[in-house]
This record gives C-alpha cells, sequence and structure tokens, in this order.
C-alpha cells in the first residue's frame, strides 16, 4: 500500500507541480519581456533545479531501457539535494528581500515550497542506493560551477543572478553571502549522504551494487 501511494502517485505530483510552476513562470516573463527574455529565465538556479526535477520525473514516469534507469537511480540523491537547498536558499536569503504577487507568487510558490518537499518524500520512500562520501565532490561539481558562471556574470556582463552576487551594492559582504551559499550547497549534500547512510531503513533502502 505504501509503495502504490509513494511511488508513481507521488513521482507524478512532483512532474506537475514542477511542470506547472515553470510553464506560469515562464509565461509571465513572456508576456512581460517577449520569448527570448523568458527562456533566459532559466539562467537562474531556480528553474535549473526544477527543470532537472521536471526531466527525472518525466524519464521516471516513463520507464525505458536499464541504461536510462541506472543514470536514474545514480542521479536521484543528487537532483533532489539540488531542489531541497533551492526551497532552503529562497526562504532564508531570498523571500525577504522579493515581492511577488498574483500569477509571480503562485510560480514562486510551487518552485520553491511545494516542488522541493515533494521530491524530498520521493527519494525517502524511493532511493534503494547507498551513498558513499566519495561521491560527495562529484555532487557539488554542478553547484560550483554555477557559482563559478553566476560571479563571472557579475564581473563580466553585470548581470546578478541574485543579489548576493552584486559586489556593487554589497561590496565587501558579497563574499559573506557567496561563502553561506557555498556552504549551505555543501551542508545539504552532506546532510543528504549522512541521512542515507545513518537514517535510511531497511524497508526502503537495498544497498546498491
Amino acid at each position: 500500500m505504501k509503495n502504490k501511494l509513494t511511488g508513481k502517485p507521488l513521482i507524478w505530483l512532483v512532474f506537475a507541480s514542477a511542470l506547472v510552476g515553470i510553464s506560469i513562470d515562464v509565461h509571465n516573463k513572456m508576456a512581460d519581456s517577449g520569448f527570448f527574455e523568458a527562456l533566459s529565465t532559466f539562467k537562474f538556479f531556480t528553474l535549473q533545479s526544477n527543470l532537472l526535477v521536471l526531466i527525472f520525473a518525466g524519464l521516471t514516469i516513463l520507464g525505458g531501457k536499464k541504461s536510462t534507469k541506472n543514470v536514474m537511480q545514480f542521479s536521484l540523491g543528487p537532483i533532489t539535494s539540488y531542489i531541497v537547498l533551492t526551497g532552503v536558499v529562497y526562504l532564508v536569503i531570498l523571500e525577504p528581500i522579493y515581492e511577488l504577487y498574483g500569477m509571480e507568487r503562485f510560480a514562486s510558490v510551487l518552485l520553491h515550497y511545494v516542488t522541493p518537499p515533494l521530491m524530498l518524500l520521493y527519494w525517502v520512500f524511493n532511493e534503494k542506493r547507498r551513498y558513499t562520501f566519495a561521491e560527495f565532490p562529484k555532487w557539488l561539481v554542478y553547484p560550483v560551477l554555477f557559482m563559478v558562471w553566476g560571479i563571472a556574470r557579475a564581473v563580466f556582463a553585470e548581470d546578478y543572478l541574485y543579489p548576493f552576487f552584486d559586489a556593487g551594492q554589497y561590496g565587501y559582504f558579497i563574499a559573506f553571502y557567496l561563502l553561506l551559499v557555498a556552504l549551505g550547497f555543501s551542508s545539504m549534500v552532506m546532510i543528504f549522504i549522512f541521512v542515507n547512510n545513518f537514517y535510511m531503513t531497511p524497508y526502503t533502502l537495498k544497498k546498491g551494487k
């Protein structure tokens, strides 16, 4: 009974939440600034992490070849850590400084407060693999590349993905904010690996090959 409730139905909810949230956000940008500007919304970590979740959920629903399933098996943990971090960073750092209304607010709620916990629940009940602490640097590759890319855009194009990239406004405090984000990335990955190794029950977890 538990598998029936936490398997396909839950991943369908994840898929729907990510799809609707992304679609509304892109539509809002398109209405304001046009098609190409709407596509540029994918430069943000929120949209990227939700897109990864959407792709994961879609491939999981469709099933497919064994090779695809193997890739999905090893990507569940990292993708879940990224989308949960999306919600946490938004709640702690960005929510207090952003004022959103109407459909923009609705899209934000889906992307930051609905999809992350749904994906986390799916991970809790459907992860079947033991992680190793040696995976830690691999999980960090994408977040580190995003940080480097964000800093490069700020320095060379004066395009600030998030306020904590804006050295002109925050001065030396930008180093503090970036340090917090880096610690957030690292801590989230370590928490997932730690919980997987010491708290995931034998009923939901089988040692990976």
